[in-house]
Parts: C-alpha cells; sequence; structure tokens
C-alpha cells in the first residue's frame, strides 16, 4: 500500500486518526507535526475514546525515561507518576508500559498488545541507528504501530515513509497565538538557513 500523507487541522485528524485505528490494513502510522504536546494530546485522546485499542507499549528513543515522562505529561496535561521500564502504568485509561527500542531490534515483541507507540523517533533516523530502528518497527508486532515525531523542523522523518501505511500531519498553527508565533520562529529560522519548510 503506497503511504498516503495527509496535512489536516484537529478534528479533521481526529476523524482521519480513529479510521486508521480500526482498519485492519493499516498496520504503521507516523503522526506529524510543529507542536509536540498537541501530537501527544490528541493521540492519547484518539486511543482512550477507542474502546478497542486498551492496552500498549511505548517504545522511547535515544532518551532517557525521566525526560519521556517529562515529555508526556506536558503532551497529555496529566501527573505521570514516576516511570520504571518494567512496571505497568494507567495514563489516560490506556495500560501501557515502556521499554527502550534499542532492547527490541533482534526480537519480535508486542504481540499480544493493541498498539505500539513510538516516541520519540527523530534521534534514531540519523546514521548507523537508522537501519536498525527499522528492524525494530518490523519485530513491533501489535495491532498498530504509531510513530510519533518530535522536533519536526526537517525533512529526516520522510526517510520512514516507505516503512509506514499513512502520515498524517496534525496542523495546529492556527489554535492560538502562542502556536502562531513559533510558527513564525520555526519558518523564520529555517529560511535564514536557507531550508524550505517540510510541509
Amino acid at each position: 500500500m503506497e503511504n498516503q500523507i495527509k496535512k489536516l487541522k484537529p478534528m479533521e485528524f481526529v476523524t482521519s486518526f480513529k479510521e486508521l485505528l480500526l482498519d485492519e490494513n493499516t498496520h504503521n502510522i507516523m503522526v506529524r507535526g510543529y507542536f509536540n504536546e498537541d501530537k501527544l494530546f490528541l493521540t492519547f485522546a484518539c486511543l482512550s475514546d477507542l474502546k478497542k485499542l486498551n492496552e500498549g507499549i511505548i517504545v522511547i528513543g535515544n532518551t532517557t525515561v525521566p525526560h519521556e515522562r517529562e515529555l508526556l505529561q506536558r503532551g497529555i496535561g496529566k501527573n505521570i507518576p514516576k516511570l520504571n521500564l518494567s512496571d505497568t502504568f494507567n495514563i489516560n485509561g490506556l495500560t501501557v508500559n515502556f521499554t527502550q527500542w534499542k532492547r527490541n531490534r533482534d526480537f519480535p515483541f508486542g504481540f499480544d498488545k493493541d498498539f505500539v507507540i513510538f516516541h520519540p523517533v527523530e534521534s534514531a533516523l540519523v546514521g548507523k541507528d537508522f537501519p536498525k530502528f527499522c528492524s525494530t518497527l518490523k519485530n513491533a508486532q501489535a495491532k498498530k504501530n504509531i510513530l510519533i515525531t518530535t522536533n519536526d523542523f526537517r525533512d529526516t522523518p520522510e526517510k520512514l515513509y516507505p516503512h509506514v501505511d499513512e502520515t498524517l500531519i496534525l496542523d495546529t498553527t492556527d489554535i492560538n497565538d502562542e502556536n502562531k508565533q513559533a510558527y513564525k520562529t520555526i519558518r523564520n529560522n529555517l529560511e535564514a538557513d536557507h531550508k524550505p519548510l517540510p510541509y
């Protein structure tokens, strides 16, 4: 199946993302967008809304567990207990546990899970880590694999397009003044470096 790429406002994103989550032919979904918290919030909100998807794994990238906890708390807007890779947590009504992507590059995992969320992914997309990361993605056997980018200001995530079924770009540029200002800064910084916006 050829990867479809859609740039969507929040309500359109929710509709499309839920459809993909319920579509049995869609396995790997990438969520892009300039605003990290917005992507996390809506991804978890959609998963929580769907009663069919309750249990999952969050696969963290080249980051520390406390840093991932901080990112999730900011995105979901709820306090998350101190994370431990061996524990199971209830986050937004979902039962999740955590693992690091490098632990899963040689063996299949997640057979009994409804979803696997890869977050963050961008540091694994550069250099010698990329083929290893692709092996981990291939090993993820949950019903749905969801890849959420962070610091999505370049075209680096496009390397993953051949490995995903669908890519949704969440456009929350206009939802508040803070995002409008941040978008302007992103655009100006890229223009100063003579680089185009990725989308």
